[in-house]
Formats: C-alpha cells, structure tokens, sequence
C-alpha cells in the first residue's frame, strides 16, 4: 500500500460510508435546491455531507486541512489536504439521475494520493492509492489495452464547455478517428477508464474537486491523469484521463 496510507483509506471509506447515508434517502425524497453565485444547484444535502466529513477529518486528524466544494478551504496550506466534493453531478443528484457521488481525495506535498468515489445510487465504489492498486467495489481494476485510437472508445462531459473553450473541433476530430464517443460525463467518465471499459475521457471545465479523487484511482488502475494542456494536475480547470497508450493520441486532437 502507498506510503504506508492505510488510516488514510479507512477513514476515506468511512466517510463514504457517511456521505451514503445522507445522500441515497434524499435522492428518494424531497429536496431544498439553492442557486449558488456561479449559478450551479446545491441541496440541503451537498452542505450537510460536507459539514459531517469536515467534521470527521478534524477529529481523526486534527493537523489536517480541508478543501471543499461548498466551504472552501479550512486548515493549514502546507498541511495534508484532504479534498471534498459531497455530491458531484448535483444536477443528476436532483432530477433523479442515479449518476452522483461523493469524491474524497487525499493531497500530500501537493500530489493526489488517494482517492474514493461512492456512487450509493449505482450501487459502486471505486478507490485507488497511487503506487498501489485500484478498486471497484473491492476488486481490482486495470485501464484497458487499447493502443490505437481507432479502436478507441472516447467519452466527453459537457459539450457546451468545449464550445466556450474553442475545443469544440477535439469532439468534432474524436467523432472521426474513434471507434465510439459517449457522453458520461462527471465522475463516472472518469473511473470508467480505470475500470477499463472506457479508453479516453476529457472535460473542458472543471474544478479540483471534481477531479482530485478520480485521478489517483485512474493512477494506481495504470492510466494516466492531466488537464487539456497535457500537465498532471486536477488544478488546471479542464481533465483528461486516459489508459496511458493513448493519451499523447487523445491531446493530440485539441490541436
């Protein structure tokens, strides 16, 4: 196991273990929805699972700071990082899409490393440690094989954002050197390449939060993990994640 994270991972899971238990009842009921400044939805429950995990973290590891979503940053900058998305695709979460998570990320000296995705609602949890393995539900998952991008299968997230961000024609480009191009958008995209069953995924507007626990668990799955301008980083505002053969490939089309 990387860097002896062992705690790490068991608190990450059992604060999973929290988020689910707040956000699978209100997926089934009646929820507040709130417009936030930047004109996204959060509910009752985004602040609820974020205000309980904030408040786990504290008590396991005090020295510890938090970055997440809905209160920012609390905690020391030089300190491990642990960062929270309490329901990614709040949107989904709201119009009763079963594709939302709670993503839990820890950052050490500035390097994501390790990350659990829980998706109550799909019934799957994914985790991963870079420099050991990754998880789906317990088992281990590898990025597929595919070394060519015509066999590839290549999965965006919002079109609209490749269109205010010039990138429109990587999609356009994808759509005829790609074997299939799929939509799935958010969290899922992205731990669908760790699973193997999706080769590419990319996004062209995103924050660290919606990013920082998928890309361990692609990490440790053997893929590879940057933004649109080829850097490993979840801070660069846009993702793409890869099986690792194919991402020189897949940056190659934003040209």
């Amino acid at each position: 196991m990387s860097r002896g994270l062992e705690r790490e991972l068991r608190l990450a899971h059992e604060l999973a273990d929290l988020a689910d238990a707040l956000t699978l009842p209100a997926f089934h009921g009646a929820m507040d929805v709130e417009t936030k400044a930047d004109g996204t939805a959060v509910t009752v429950t985004d602040r609820e699972v974020e205000r309980r995990i904030r408040a786990r973290i504290r008590e396991a590891f005090p020295g510890h700071a938090v970055l997440g979503e809905e209160d920012g940053h609390d905690g020391p900058d030089d300190a491990p990082t642990w960062i929270v998305d309490p329901i990614d695709a709040t949107a989904n979460f709201i119009r009763g899409n079963p594709v939302f998570a709670t993503l839990i990320a820890l950052r050490l000296d500035g390097v994501e490393m390790l990350g659990v995705v829980s998706a109550p609602a799909l019934g799957s949890r994914w985790d991963g440690l870079v420099g050991g393995e990754a998880h789906q539900d317990g088992r281990p998952i590898r990025v597929s094989d595919v070394d060519d991008l015509a066999d590839a299968e290549v999965s965006f997230g919002g079109l609209d954002y490749f269109a205010v961000s010039g990138w429109l024609g990587a999609v356009e480009r994808a759509a005829t050197t790609t074997r299939r191009q799929r939509g799935f958008g958010d969290f899922w995209q992205h731990c669908l390449v760790a699973s193997g069953a999706v080769d590419v995924a990319m996004e062209a507007e995103v924050s660290t939060w919606d990013l920082a626990a998928v890309k361990p668990i692609v990490e440790a799955a053997g893929g590879r993990f940057t933004d649109l301008a080829g850097v490993a980083t979840t801070d660069g505002g846009s993702a793409v994640s890869s099986n690792g053969h194919l991402h020189a490939a897949a940056l190659a089309l934003l040209d």
